[in-house]
């Protein structure tokens, strides 16, 4: 029995799911032959073109199906097997957040500074080029691949080819993708402390996982001058999560460290490398290699948006090769439609325009943070360099890291202890990071001031 619903659900619909339930709960069952439209059309008070569409819609669904000259009738349909689970474990109630005013968390992006009305309007006409139904090239799109070979040239010196520049959905899917190429022995060693994903990444692909301890120039040369069949990760223009820079002499050693071995390569991840206040950074380690010998990793996450995962990498020849035979049936891991619009956002110079700004507007913020943490002197000290999108603060009045955390959520802050980012135990204590990206200047100053309250001593 049909009855003709309210609301606004199409007629036809509101027919076939009745009749679709009642078949599979079994009130009509396998073999009953069904009213034929004109009745049921006549009996609902329809058009016969109405019922014509939900009697279609249950035959190209397998319903029921229509015999010639006889009509419609209800098709054999086995019982859906049900699984003898257990019962499903009582439901927790989630636990409540701490009550945080203001979150200082690293990685954030201002929104407010994002340029929404370009984005748009790129998006929209990369969605009007027919490309964007295609697939791309596996390492991305030659035009967008091309823009970014550009700046990194003129911005980093990076020097590489369109064809080794590969473009990935994020550093992570990236580093996933290099550490499928490296021979099982090759070793990763990684800076300590690090960005912990990349350690825990290579790991879980099965590579031997070593630190690489560092010192205020950055990674200690000496204690890998033994390996062989090995990749070294650092970020040398500035060290996550500690802010330092590795000056050129570091530089030069790493580099002949690596030339001088048999299959020695370096990660060069240039994170944050465009947020630099006070002083120019020093051109890209890539830059200056002549064995090729240096991966450079970079990523859109920062510069643009955390939600933009488009990140690129270069690599150099030797593994360009290995990539290309690997991967060369693969498509790539971006969005096509994303790919044009950030061609557009780079060619047509949007992007130098928001990297200008926010350079300009990230300075400001820090400045700010800076000076609203002021009345904590001889209580905190601001280590590393005038960069990136965060501070590293060390206590030097005696609190520990645990102490510096619980004191400033007890006050509405939440600040971030560096102890997860090395491998093993932490060397030191006292230190935490404190994110400023996505704070607003209010947000940053009512933070500022409640730490100054938490760890006033």
């Amino acid at each position: 029995m049909v009855i003709l619903p309210g609301g606004d659900e199409p007629l036809y619909v509101a027919i076939y799911r009745q009749l679709r339930d009642q078949i599979q709960a079994g009130t009509l069952p396998a073999g009953a032959r069904l009213p034929s439209r004109r009745a049921l059309a006549s009996q609902l008070g329809v058009s016969v073109n109405t019922v014509d569409g939900a009697y279609s819609q249950l035959q190209s669904e397998g319903f029921v199906e229509s015999r010639p000259r006889s009509g419609y009738y209800v098709c054999v349909i086995d019982a859906l097997q049900k699984l003898s689970l257990p019962g499903r474990r009582p439901e927790t109630q989630p636990a409540q957040p701490d009550a945080v005013a203001v979150d200082f968390r690293p990685g954030g992006a201002a929104r407010e500074k994002f340029p929404f009305s370009v984005w748009q309007r790129l998006l929209r006409s990369a969605l009007e080029d027919p490309a964007s139904l295609e697939r791309t090239a596996p390492q991305g799109d030659p035009g967008l691949r091309r823009a970014v070979a550009d700046y990194l040239y003129e911005a980093r010196g990076v020097r590489c080819s369109v064809e080794q520049l590969i473009l990935g959905a994020g550093t992570d899917s990236l580093l996933s993708m290099l550490s499928y190429l490296l021979p099982n022995r090759c070793t990763v060693a990684v800076e300590n402390p690090v960005y912990n994903q990349a350690y825990r990444l290579f790991a879980r692909m099965g590579h031997p996982v070593r630190p690489a301890e560092i010192d205020k120039q950055g990674v200690l040369v000496e204690p890998l001058e033994a390996l062989d069949d090995v990749l070294l990760y650092t970020t040398p223009s500035h060290q996550y999560p500690l802010g330092l820079s590795m000056p050129m002499g570091r530089r030069v050693k790493l580099l002949n460290w690596a030339g001088s071995g048999r299959f020695r390569y370096i990660i060069e991840d240039d994170y944050d490398s465009e947020f630099r206040y006070d002083i120019r950074p020093l051109p890209s380690l890539q830059s200056a290699d002549e064995n090729g010998r240096v991966i450079y990793l970079g990523t859109f996450s920062r510069s643009v948006a955390p939600g933009l995962r488009v990140s690129y990498m270069v690599l150099p020849p030797e593994l360009l090769r290995l990539y290309e035979a690997e991967y060369r049936r693969f498509s790539s891991q971006v969005s096509t439609v994303e790919q044009l619009a950030l061609r557009e956002f780079l060619v047509r110079g949007h992007f130098a325009t928001h990297l200008n700004r926010m350079r300009v507007y990230c300075r400001a913020k820090r400045r700010r943070l800076v000076a609203a943490l002021a009345p904590l002197e001889g209580q905190i000290r601001i280590i590393g360099e005038a960069a990136g999108h965060h501070l590293t603060v060390q206590a030097v009045n005696g609190m520990t890291e645990r102490e510096l955390c619980d004191a400033a959520l007890t006050h509405g802050v939440r600040v971030y202890p560096i102890s997860p980012y090395f491998m093993g135990p932490c060397p030191y204590d006292g230190k935490v990071l404190l994110g400023f990206g996505s704070l607003t200047d209010q947000q940053l100053e009512q933070g500022a001031r409640a730490l100054v309250r938490a760890w006033q001593r």
